[in-house]
């Protein structure tokens, strides 16, 4: 049985935990150990027999606090005791104020297990925004160093089609099997995917913007009959944040028709009230992704051109609200065009599946469709 360490994003996030549950299911008879140091994931990855976190204790921290042992950093060991090492994310190539620290790590990792002669896969990311040359060149060196990077975007793939091992596929959560939900009927429920435009680089001056633009649209659709489900997909970026604030602004009477919704781990659940919803204004990537691939009509807000390079990707760019344009969001006739902006997704699932076409090589076993 092959064994596995992951670096992947662990904050309950929607869509990173989606990307753990589908690689866990395609490869049941492989072992993963996530690079993840908290116990308030356990539950959670209870669920997979075989996915573990890696072990630290009391004793680990006082060592590591006393510089008497690396516990954390320590990548030497884990090397020794995985045959992989894979990279699972999506905007984990963001060129931010700590680079230079979480570069360093990532090159120490990758040193350790390619000093070995194991592998070391990069999949789902898209690569961006980049400030500098100096930035793109480092990642060039430590992308020349592994053995395969799947890019989720062409742009991303564009940077780095020289490297031979690059290569490109649509986001790995297209493939997942969401046949469970396709008989689920559409409510008059609208569903609002909202995020914190002060977690993102640049963004801060929208937040009154966004606020009232998502107020004025959730007032628009009470009026024409419609519910409205406030979901937050992350709750320590700020999601709930939003949302208090979007609520303090709507009349006691709209607010008898709005619910929220914060994601907490239950992947089943949050799917199954996405399905029932009739448009999705969504700004989170992933957000985007589900509402396709369940048939749900999509209103795109775009924080990032990582959301413009997906639906470019898959010419389904005919409805978009950014930044600059967020009045459209309570535009009627951008809203009774969502509506009908439905995306036959089902090709898709069959391409992304090709991220996995090189790790699928090394864990030669049973392999799933990645199902919650």
């Amino acid at each position: 049985m092959k064994k596995v360490f992951v670096d992947i994003y662990l904050q309950f996030n929607l869509g990173d935990d989606l990307f753990l549950d589908i690689l866990a299911q395609r490869y049941p008879n492989s072992e993963f150990t996530v690079n993840y140091l908290g116990k308030n994931y356990d539950r959670f990855i209870s669920k997979y027999g075989n996915v573990s976190r890696r072990t630290y204790t009391l004793f680990n921290k006082i060592e590591q606090r006393l510089k008497l042992k690396d516990s954390i950093t320590n990548y030497d060991q884990v090397a020794e005791e995985h045959d992989a090492l894979l990279f699972i994310g999506g905007s984990i190539f963001r060129e931010e104020e700590y680079h230079e620290s979480l570069y360093r790590d990532r090159l120490k990792m990758i040193t350790e297990f390619k000093i070995r002669h194991k592998q070391v896969f990069i999949l789902g990311a898209n690569f961006g925004p980049v400030k500098t040359e100096k930035f793109l060149n480092d990642y060039k060196q430590l992308f020349e160093m592994c053995d395969d990077i799947c890019f989720r975007d062409h742009y991303s793939y564009s940077l780095f089609k020289d490297i031979p091992q690059v290569r490109y596929a649509p986001d790995i959560v297209f493939q997942m099997d969401t046949s469970q939900f396709s008989n689920s009927s559409k409510n008059d429920r609208i569903g609002f995917s909202v995020i914190d435009v002060n977690h993102k680089n640049g963004l801060a001056r929208y937040e009154d913007e966004y606020i009232d633009s998502s107020v004025k649209a959730i007032e628009t659709l009470v009026r024409n009959g419609y519910e409205c489900c406030l979901m937050s997909f992350c709750e320590i970026e700020g999601d709930l944040d939003v949302i208090d604030k979007i609520q303090s602004k709507l009349t006691d009477e709209v607010k008898k028709k709005v619910i929220v919704y914060e994601y907490e781990g239950n992947l089943e659940e949050a799917i199954t009230l996405i399905a029932s919803f009739a448009l999705f204004v969504a700004a989170r990537f992933h957000a985007n992704i589900l509402a396709m691939k369940l048939g749900v009509g999509l209103m795109p807000v775009i924080y990032s051109e990582k959301t413009v390079n997906m639906l470019q990707d898959n010419e389904f760019a005919d409805v978009m609200v950014t930044m600059e344009n967020l009045q459209l969001q309570h535009s009627d006739a951008v809203i009774r065009k969502a509506f009908t902006n439905i995306l036959k997704v089902d090709m898709l699932a069959k391409s992304a599946s090709e991220q996995f076409q090189e790790l699928d090589l090394l864990l030669k076993s049973n392999k799933l469709s990645g199902v919650i």
